[in-house]
């Protein structure tokens, strides 16, 4: 994949995914700003990752606070000098089923899971604008595309991002800029992985981490607007279990 000169900015760096993408970049050549809520953690991955030869840096950011999103771009891009792949990856997954869903609850993960995208985009986006050039990739979620029972506010937060990114990526197309989607499925391990999932498997964060690292390079310049499932086939439905080889 092309990768030249490029910077990535990794949010929830420090989660299963987000250490996954950045260690896909650090392979790539790119170099890579770690943000996370936690900074113990961030700073954990960037040495590891370092270890390995990963130009990699970690800053603290809380993706639900417009000062500290504010505070960490101004750090990463006095760091590295410019920003080229945003991967907007920090987000939290809180079972409830609607009936027993508090309003607190539910305005949790709005904020974090869709409105911190906002905030997060809009900290980054004047530099790319300035350099005629960007890679921005949400990190969705299947449930956005067909639901999830109990997880009501959690769906509804990522098909918010899900069309966030469709809206973004015709509004930037003409500067440079694709906006992109991906959508993971069951990531991890589970006994019930044959009866949910048409590979009969979940995944693991490498996975999805190939799938944003293709997206993040210049090889994917004439793809912008779409969202895509990184799911072993869950999209396509329910398996069945009588379906013959």
């Amino acid at each position: 994949m092309k990768f030249e000169n490029r910077v990535a900015v990794v949010t929830g760096g420090a989660g299963r995914i987000g250490r996954a993408a950045a260690e896909k970049f650090c392979e790539q050549g790119v170099a890579v700003a770690l943000a996370d809520i936690s900074i113990d953690k961030a700073e954990a991955v960037a040495a590891a990752l370092r270890e390995k030869g990963g130009n990699v840096r970690a800053y603290i950011m809380d993706v639900e606070k417009t000062e500290s999103v504010q505070n960490a771009a101004k750090e990463i891009l006095r760091d590295f000098g410019h920003v080229d792949i945003l991967i907007n990856n920090a987000g939290v997954w809180l079972p409830a089923r609607f009936s027993e869903m508090t309003e607190e609850l539910w305005l949790k993960m709005i904020d974090l899971n869709l409105n911190g995208v906002f905030r997060v985009t809009k900290a980054f986006l004047p530099d790319m604008l300035k350099n005629k050039y960007g890679r921005i990739i949400n990190l969705a979620s299947i449930a956005g595309e067909v639901g999830l029972p109990g997880y009501s506010g959690y769906s509804a937060s990522k098909a918010g991002v899900i069309i966030l990114t469709k809206t973004l990526a015709m509004e930037l197309a003409k500067k440079n800029i694709t906006v992109n989607s991906v959508s993971p499925g069951m990531i991890g391990d589970s006994p019930d992985a044959t009866k949910l999932t048409w590979l009969e498997r979940w995944g693991v964060g490498a996975e999805v981490a190939n799938a944003l690292l293709f997206l993040a390079s210049d090889d994917s310049g004439y793809i912008t607007g779409v969202d895509c499932p990184v799911d072993g086939g869950r999209i396509l439905g329910p398996r069945f279990a009588d379906v013959q080889d």
